[in-house]
């Protein structure tokens, strides 16, 4: 049995690293966040890593999305060809145009409007996964279905029909008139739904790539339509937003971190006993190459292949 000046002593031991801990976390979030700056111009001609690229993208993984639908696809074009095309052809204003030409890369984030086909797939992920409770999962297809602003009704062009329209009316006038009563959710149509979730995820990616010493710039400036011409992506995907993604011009070289650091593996979790939060297994994610593809929509991301390829001689 331990006297009470050894407890008190380990207890305040203990305090001390969780506080420790917190303190460095939240300073390297601060530097992350204050660093980060809209980029005006990019060093042109300049590749990103392949490793890097692959780490920013499997954080980019972890974003949060509504009922883990991950509504979200990217395109990550880093053929200059392909950059030129969209730059001269699709891009609004000066700015934009010359930051697609230049920049490393361009994120281009595409909101899936027909949610509902995902369902299935993530039912059974959550499932297999064993990270929801029976109750959730008894749910999920129907309130997320209700919720995220998609018709169970479309026309046969897969286009909003009428009995859209009646089933979002429907929707709208059944929420507002419970309203009074007891909270409940505000009715949304499936572009804002889905573009929110697309946001959540482009944001994760700009940190995740300004960590990594990366500079960015949101774009929003061109026309998605005929975006979405050149870069083959489906009409069944909006694009909300575009991160153009790079070296700012004019300053000294980055120096990557070394991603072989162990230290980088080791993500630290206190207990509720240190201070911390007690840890919580993640809900599943679709495959990396499920989800991010190369320049043009569908078509396989190569540095991913590359990662594929290395684990399965690892494995052999």
């Amino acid at each position: 049995m331990f006297s009470p000046t050894i407890t008190c002593f380990a207890k305040a031991s203990t305090n001390a690293t969780a506080k420790t801990n917190a303190n460095a976390k939240l300073k390297a979030f601060r530097q992350i966040a204050q660093s980060r700056v809209s980029a005006r111009r990019f060093e042109p001609n300049v590749t990103v890593p392949d490793d890097v690229w692959r780490d920013v993208l499997q954080m980019t993984l972890t974003s949060p999305s509504g009922f883990n639908l991950q509504p979200t696809h990217m395109l990550l074009l880093r053929c200059p060809n392909i950059k030129a095309t969209l730059s001269k052809h699709a891009m609004l204003g000066f700015g934009n145009q010359y930051r697609t030409n230049d920049a490393s890369a361009i994120a281009v984030f595409c909101a899936d409007l027909e949610p509902s086909k995902r369902i299935d797939r993530i039912f059974a992920m959550e499932r297999e996964s064993g990270s929801r409770e029976d109750g959730y999962l008894a749910v999920l297809r129907v309130a997320s279905s209700f919720l995220t602003g998609e018709s169970s009704t479309l026309s046969s062009n897969n286009s909003s029909g009428s009995s859209t329209h009646v089933s979002s009316f429907l929707k709208r006038a059944f929420t507002s008139a419970l309203s009074p009563v007891q909270p409940m959710p505000t009715m949304e149509n499936v572009e804002s739904w889905s573009y929110k979730n697309a946001g959540i995820m482009s944001q994760m990616y700009t940190m995740s790539a300004t960590a990594h010493g990366l500079s960015t710039c949101m774009m929003e400036g061109f026309d998605a339509r005929r975006a979405k011409e050149i870069l083959r992506i489906p009409d069944r995907y909006g694009i909300p937003l575009m991160v153009a993604t790079g070296y700012d011009y004019g300053v000294p070289p980055v120096v990557h971190a070394d991603l072989n650091d162990d230290d980088l593996d080791s993500v630290a979790e206190e207990d509720d006993e240190s201070g911390g939060t007690a840890k919580q297994k993640r809900t599943p994610r679709l495959e990396m190459d499920e989800v991010f593809f190369g320049d043009t929509f569908g078509e396989p991301l190569e540095l991913l292949q590359t990662l594929r390829q290395g684990g399965e001689e690892e494995a052999a």
